[in-house]
């Protein structure tokens, strides 16, 4: 399969989850000037949604439409490096602030179609729970216990299922969800132990950060609770003011390493798609035509 060809009916070779995990590995820390590059615009966006945040959590609707607004970032960043793994660096060299295309529209939409899918298929559930937990029978509490397991497990394997389409939007590929359905039959899983795999060493540094962060405040958050009377959230934001360089550290720690992880992955599901699909770029028009002058072509 490439650019100039339609997908395969079925994948051609299994995911192999060590070696897709390595490659991602390899494509992000042997790019980390790229990565710098392409994570820049949605980086200052992310760090102003995250400004806002904090100051609009009380008010339902700002709050909302920063989360709408979070994709805008995800979908500049997805887009970019999903073309670089694919596309490599010449033809798929990021740049600091893209200009919106019609890739761009196709990724989000596919974005908020699942979104939009795991939050349906995932509130009923969370208000059954809120619902019964506490006040039904023992029998009635397991069988909720075992829904929620169900969804846990259930939603991510779904988004393996038709996570290839994110790829392929991002290289213009005339690729549909029906596509990567047919493309990862019997590997949704093999995805989604790859994508663990590969999160779980910078989780690990992300949880640590966190872990330092927590060890900094907490403390001046009890006192607050405890000796002044404040409500949790005022003694949160007063710990936070008193540690504010701290906090903004703390913050800009967390945000860079939550890009690296990002870009884990979509490298892997870019390497996946690529390895399930046959997929390779057209060649350039000069090499097409010189390649037929040569007595090249099939």
């Amino acid at each position: 399969m490439s650019q100039s060809s339609s997908p395969p009916p079925t994948a051609v070779q299994r995911v192999p989850v060590g070696r897709t995990m390595r490659a991602a590995y390899a494509a992000v820390f042997g790019s980390l000037g790229l990565l710098l590059k392409a994570a820049a615009l949605p980086f200052l966006l992310s760090l102003a949604i995250i400004g806002l945040s904090l100051t609009a959590a009380a008010n339902p609707l700002p709050s909302f439409i920063l989360v709408l607004a979070g994709f805008v970032p995800y979908t500049l960043f997805g887009v970019a490096w999903h073309r670089l793994t694919l596309l490599g660096p010449t033809e798929g060299a990021p740049v600091a602030f893209p200009s919106w295309r019609r890739r761009h529209w196709r990724f989000l939409g596919y974005v908020a179609i699942m979104t939009g899918v795991i939050y349906s298929l995932s509130a009923p559930f969370a208000i059954a729970v809120a619902k019964f937990s506490g006040n039904g029978t023992q029998g009635l509490a397991l069988i909720l216990l075992l829904l929620v397991v169900a969804v846990i497990v259930a939603l991510p394997y779904l988004t393996m299922r038709v996570s290839f389409v994110f790829p392929a939007a991002a290289v213009d590929e005339e690729y549909t969800l029906r596509n990567a359905w047919a493309h990862t039959h019997g590997q949704g899983f093999r995805l989604l132990a790859t994508l663990i795999a590969t999160a779980l060493p910078m989780l690990a540094v992300i949880w640590f950060v966190n872990t330092l962060l927590g060890a900094l405040l907490l403390p001046d958050i009890v006192a607050n609770t405890q000796d002044v009377g404040m409500s949790p959230q005022n003694a949160l934001r007063q710990a936070v003011a008193d540690h504010a360089v701290a906090f903004s550290l703390a913050q800009l720690a967390l945000a860079a390493l939550n890009y690296i992880v990002m870009a884990l992955m979509v490298s892997a599901v870019s390497i996946a798609f690529r390895q399930c699909t046959g997929w390779v770029p057209a060649p350039p028009p000069t090499q097409g035509r010189l390649g037929e002058e040569n007595g090249e072509g099939s």
